[in-house]
């Protein structure tokens, strides 16, 4: 016959390992559901990151700032060659306001254009020689040309710069003499061709803008998708925290 003192420890000790078993398989089952929910967060999180990566406005966005940089790049390359210009060395020019083959002409009007904002059809070399280029050993228009802004020149201002810098050949050969006048009209023209590409940033910045007005619906669809993503990823670091939780009220319990 069996000890009844037996039996019941038995049988208590039975429970106990069932209990354990039963325990082992939840802390499997919650270790499980863990990893899941750590997967899922990681999976949502990369969804997140593609998604922002593939939606036209981050794209747009970028390159417009790529845009801006390029601009406050050109912007400073152009100050720092025009504070070095000496433009009295243009004084020493050897034409008459009759010398209409000298294409030079082409670039004080071009600075009357874009620079004073003048008509280029009343240009006078006389006039130009008086007031921009003897005055003031011709400061204004060194600052001009270094320190105007040009983002908002015109389209038709645009392609005038851009015939200027087809010229750059002719000019620089009708007035190699003296060295020094050379010497500035390069310089002149490495601020035309700056102005002209930050004309063209400017224009790419533009367009940009009305391309993300025209996907503006495009957007919104990918904001939506985006807002989803975050929700699933609370949801689910929600199901973690709350898992962990009770995880360690269970530890304390057993202890």
């Amino acid at each position: 016959m069996n000890d009844p003192m037996v039996y019941s420890q038995q049988r208590a000790q039975t429970e106990t390992n069932s209990l354990g078993f039963s325990q082992s398989l939840e802390n499997l089952d919650t270790n499980s559901l863990k990893e899941d929910l750590n997967k899922s967060i990681e999976l949502g999180r990369k969804k997140r990151k593609q998604l922002t990566l593939d939606n036209p406005e981050f794209n747009i966005k970028q390159e417009i700032e790529d845009e801006k940089q390029n601009i406050k790049v050109q912007t400073l390359i152009r100050r720092g060659i025009a504070d070095a210009l000496k433009i009295q060395e243009l004084l020493k020019l050897k034409i008459t306001a009759k010398d209409n083959n000298n294409q030079i002409h082409s670039l004080f009007r071009w600075c009357m254009l874009i620079l004073y904002k003048e008509n280029p059809e009343i240009y006078n070399w006389s006039e130009f020689r008086k007031q921009v280029l003897e005055k003031n050993n011709g400061q204004d228009l060194r600052n001009r040309l270094g320190y105007q802004s040009v983002i908002h020149i015109t389209s038709l201002e645009g392609e005038k710069t851009k015939y200027l810098l087809n010229l750059k050949k002719p000019i620089l050969e009708q007035n190699s003499k003296p060295e020094e006048v050379q010497h500035v009209l390069l310089k002149i023209f490495d601020i035309v061709e700056i102005i002209y590409k930050t004309h063209e940033h400017a224009k790419r910045i533009n367009q940009l803008v009305d391309n993300l007005l025209m996907q503006e619906s495009k957007i919104k669809q990918y904001k939506e998708e985006i807002d989803k993503v975050n929700q699933e990823i609370q949801v689910a670091k929600s199901s973690l925290k709350s898992l962990e939780s009770k995880s360690l009220d269970d530890e304390i319990i057993q202890e």
